[in-house]
């Protein structure tokens, strides 16, 4: 994913989800109260920051990978 996507994600996960249903993979990185999504050109992941970093990373249906 940075490759394709030319961005360093952070090293340490501090949780993830995953919705069966929807097939989304969430993960985060570092706890932060109010973070800004930007998606991605294809529209398969949006990237979560706060104060700059991402603190999220959000997998529209995972199987697309």
């Amino acid at each position: 994913m940075q490759k394709k996507y030319k961005i360093k994600l952070p090293s340490k996960v501090v949780m993830v989800d995953y919705d069966e249903e929807e097939g989304d993979l969430y993960i985060r990185f570092k706890e932060a109260e109010y973070t800004e999504g930007e998606p991605s050109d294809d529209g398969l992941v949006i990237f979560h920051y706060s104060d700059n970093k991402i603190a999220a990373v959000e997998i529209m249906d995972v199987t697309a990978f």
